[in-house]
C-alpha cells in the first residue's frame, strides 16, 4: 500500500498518483475491432498496441497511453504511464494491463537493499488493475534476472521466457538466475536461506555460448499467487513456439571443424608420441574447464601435435597429412547431416505449472516461429541447412537446401522431405491444417505446397515459380493465401514491395492469382519482419501494411564549387511513411489508398517542425467498427475505412499540464 512506501514512493515504489481526472465519455464498447494478429488461436502474444473495442492501449517511447477511441470525433489520452525504462511490449486482460521491457533502471533504484554482484541485464514485468481507465493502479512490479527473449499469454497467464549468461563460476554459490518482486528478491535466494529453488534442466549437447534459459509463469489476476519458474541450459541463439498445451524452445547447434581436425590428428598422431607428449596430453585434457577452457586446451594440445610434426622427415609428414584429410573427407560423409542442426526442447504448460517433457533434433536451421506448427499431437518444423564451406565436403554436397520435418509427442521424426529447392533458403512458411506452404528463394519465388496429413508420409504436391519473394504469409481462407515481401529482378535482385495472392485449391497447381508491386528498390516494411503489423480482415475485405517506400529518383546535376566541370549525380528521394490501405477478395488487390505520417518529399530532414523524422514510422494499425486507426510514435491517426477521410489526428501528448500520469 502506498502508506508503507517513503515519503517519494510514486518515484521508488511505483505506485500512481491521481491529478485533475477528468470523467470519461460514456460509449458502449465495439465487438467490431481488430485483434493482435497472433498465430495459434487462444495463444495471445505481445504487442505494443492492444484494442478491446473501446481503449487503445499504445506504446510510444517510455510512455503508455490509455485512450479512449470511440467515439471516434471524442477520441482522448485518459492516462499516461510514463516508465524509467523502455517498455517492449504490453498484454491486456479483463481490467488487467501488463507491461514488460528491459530494466535498465534496477541497479540505480536498489543499489542499497539488493546484492546483485552479476551485473547482468533484468527484464521488469509490471501489471495494472485497470478498472479505473483514468487511473490504473499497478498491482505486481517483478524483475527477472536476463534479457527477455520471448512472452506469451493463455487466459490468465503470462509465460515470460529470459536468458542469461551464465558468467562463469564467479560466485561460491550456483548463480540461479534471480527473480525481484517490490524490490526484494524471491524464489531460491541461497544468501539469505531462500529455499524454493526452480528445477535446473542441463543437457549433454556441445554448446557454443552457455546460457541459462528461464520460463516463469505469472498470474496477471490473482497477485497472491507465487510465481512459478523452470531454469534450462540451453544454447544462446533460440526461437520459439507455443501451443495452448506447450513450449518448444528451440536453437541451432554447429559440429566445429576445427574440433573434427583435432579429433583426426589425434587419431593418426597419438599413438606416435613420445610418452612425455602423451602424458602431457592426458594432463591437460584433465583439467577442469574453469582451469582451461575446451578453446585452451586445443590451443596446447595442438602446440605439442606441431612441434613433434616438425621433427618428421617431409614424405612422413605428407604421408601423415594425406591420412589426417583422408579421415576427415570420411568422417564428413558420415556427418554431413550433422554439421548444422536444430535442438528442440518440449515444455508442458498448465496454467502455473510447467513441466520439462523431452528433446528431439532435426537437421538444418529454423527461420522463425512460423516454421513450427503443433497439430493432433505432431510437432511439424521446417528448416534450411545452410551451404557448407569445407575443403573436405565435394561442391555437390556443400550447396543449401531446405527440409521438412513431422515429430511425434516424444519428438522422434516419423515423418519427412529433404532437399528442397538446392542452393535457396526458406524465406516464409505457413501450416494451415493438413498443408504446409513453404516459400524459399535465390532469383525466383517457388511457393511449396506439402501435404502433412499423413504424418509418417508427407509429400510435396506442387510448386509454383513466380518472380519476387513473399517473407511473410498470411492465410485468406482454407485455399486461398496472402504473401507480403518483395520484388525481383531475373538476377535476383531485390525492387520494391509486392503483395501476392495465390490459389492453392489444385495443391498440384498452385497458381497466383493477382499482385500488387510498389516503390523501388530500398522500400520496406515492418509487416515484412514483425507479422503484427499486418492487419488483415476478410470480414472487412481489409488488408493494411506499415511501409517506407522510394520512388523513383530524379536525377539532378549539382554542380561543385571548385570542379563546376565535373557536376556531381545527386539522387534526391522521395520517400513516403504511412501506411497502404488496401480491398482485398478471392480475385485480387484493389489499393484504397494510404495514410501518410511523414513529414516532407525530397531529402527529409532529421527533424522537421518539432517532429523526430524517425519517429514518423506507422508502427501498427487497428480498426474498430468502420475506423482506422494508424499509430507511429508520435500520433494515433483515425480515417474512416469507406474513403480514408481524416476524422482525427491525436498527438501523443499530454494535452495539459495537470492532465493524469503515473511514474514508474
Amino acid at each position: 500500500m502506498p502508506g508503507d512506501c517513503p515519503a517519494d514512493w510514486r518515484l521508488h515504489c511505483g505506485r500512481p498518483r491521481r491529478t485533475a481526472v477528468r470523467a470519461a465519455p460514456s460509449a458502449a464498447p465495439s465487438q467490431d475491432y481488430s485483434e493482435t494478429n497472433i498465430q495459434v488461436a487462444g495463444v495471445d502474444e505481445a504487442d505494443i498496441v492492444k484494442t478491446d473495442g473501446e481503449y487503445i492501449y499504445a506504446v510510444s517511447n517510455k510512455n503508455l497511453f490509455i485512450i479512449h477511441a470511440v467515439p471516434q470525433e471524442q477520441t482522448k489520452i485518459l492516462a499516461k504511464i510514463v516508465f524509467d525504462s523502455t517498455p517492449q511490449g504490453i498484454y491486456i486482460g479483463k481490467n488487467s494491463l501488463v507491461v514488460y521491457g528491459n530494466d535498465d533502471q534496477l541497479y540505480q533504484k536498489t543499489s542499497s537493499t539488493l546484492n546483485l554482484i552479476r551485473q547482468s541485464s533484468y527484464t521488469f514485468l509490471k501489471v495494472f488493475d485497470t478498472a479505473d481507465k483514468q487511473n490504473p493502479q499497478q498491482i505486481r512490479d517483478l524483475d527477472f534476472e536476463g534479457s527477455y527473449s520471448n512472452s506469451r499469454m493463455i487466459k490468465d497467464y503470462v509465460y515470460i521466457v529470459t536468458t542469461t549468461y551464465t558468467y562463469g563460476n564467479i560466485e561460491p554459490l550456483m548463480p540461479i538466475p534471480r527473480i525481484v518482486e517490490d524490490g526484494k528478491r524471491i524464489l531460491c535466494d541461497l544468501e539469505i536461506g531462500g529455499e524454493s529453488c526452480p528445477d535446473v534442466y542441463y543437457f549433454d549437447i556441445p554448446y557454443s555460448t552457455h546460457n541459462f534459459t528461464t520460463v516463469t509463469a505469472i498470474n496477471i489476476t490473482d497477485t497472491q499467487k507465487a510465481v512459478t519458474s523452470e531454469v534450462y541450459l540451453f544454447d544462446a541463439n533460440q526461437n520459439m513456439f507455443v501451443s495452448e498445451n506447450n513450449i518448444y524452445i528451440t536453437y541451432t547447434k554447429y559440429i566445429n571443424e576445427y574440433q573434427l581436425q583435432m579429433e583426426a590428428t589425434r587419431t593418426s598422431i597419438f599413438p606416435r608420441l613420445l610418452a612425455k607428449d602423451k602424458e602431457r596430453i592426458n594432463k591437460i585434457e584433465s583439467a577442469e574447464n574453469y582451469v582451461l577452457t575446451q578453446e585452451e586446451k586445443m590451443q596446447k594440445i595442438n602446440a605439442i601435435v606441431k612441434r613433434f610434426v616438425s621433427t618428421l622427415p617431409q614424405s612422413e609428414e605428407k604421408t601423415l597429412q594425406t591420412e589426417i584429410e583422408t579421415w576427415l573427407t570420411d568422417k564428413y560423409k558420415d556427418i554431413a547431416k550433422e554439421l548444422e542442426k536444430t535442438v528442440i526442447h518440449k515444455i508442458a504448460l498448465d496454467k502455473g505449472d510447467l513441466e520439462y517433457q523431452t528433446v528431439g533434433e532435426v537437421p538444418g536451421y529454423v527461420l522463425n516461429q512460423f516454421s513450427m506448427d503443433e497439430h493432433d499431437g505432431f510437432f511439424r518444423i521446417a528448416t534450411t541447412k545452410n551451404r557448407n564451406f569445407s575443403q573436405f565436403i565435394d561442391d555437390a554436397s556443400q550447396e543449401s537446401y531446405s527440409n521438412l520435418y513431422v515429430l511425434d509427442k516424444e519428438l522422434n521424426i516419423v515423418g519427412r522431405v529433404e532437399r528442397l529447392a538446392e542452393g535457396e533458403r526458406i524465406y516464409s512458411v505457413r501450416f494451415m491444417q493438413d498443408r504446409a506452404y513453404l516459400v524459399t528463394f535465390k532469383q525466383t519465388d517457388p511457393l511449396f505446397v506439402v501435404d502433412v496429413s499423413e504424418p509418417s508420409n508427407p509429400r510435396v504436391l506442387g510448386e509454383l515459380k513466380i518472380p519476387g519473394v513473399s517473407e511473410y504469409l498470411h492465410p485468406y481462407d482454407d485455399t486461398t493465401l496472402i504473401g507480403f515481401g518483395h520484388d525481383a529482378e531475373e538476377n535476383g535482385r531485390l525492387k520494391g514491395l509486392k503483395l501476392s495472392l495465390f490459389d492453392v485449391a489444385d495443391v498440384a497447381n498452385p497458381k497466383e492469382i493477382d499482385s500488387y508491386v510498389w516503390g523501388d528498390r530500398g522500400s520496406t516494411s515492418l509487416a515484412l519482419y514483425d507479422h503484427h503489423a499486418f492487419l488483415f480482415s476478410r470480414e472487412k475485405n481489409l488488408l493494411v501494411v506499415p511501409v517506407e517506400t522510394n520512388t523513383d529518383f530524379i536525377m539532378e546535376e549539382i554542380p561543385l564549387p571548385s570542379s563546376p566541370s565535373k557536376p556531381n549525380i545527386f539522387p534526391p528521394q522521395d520517400r513516403f511513411r504511412g501506411a497502404y490501405v488496401f480491398t482485398v477478395t478471392k480475385e485480387g488487390f484493389t489499393l484504397k489508398g494510404n495514410v501518410n505520417h511523414g513529414i516532407s518529399t525530397g531529402v527529409n530532414p532529421l527533424w522537421k517542425d518539432g517532429y523526430n523524422y524517425y519517429d514518423t514510422t506507422v508502427q501498427r494499425s487497428l480498426y474498430i467498427d468502420n475506423a482506422l486507426y494508424t499509430l507511429s510514435n508520435q500520433y494515433l491517426k483515425i480515417n474512416a475505412l469507406a474513403d480514408l477521410a481524416e476524422i482525427k489526428t491525436l498527438p501523443l501528448l499530454k494535452e495539459k499540464q495537470d492532465d493524469f500520469e503515473v511514474v514508474n
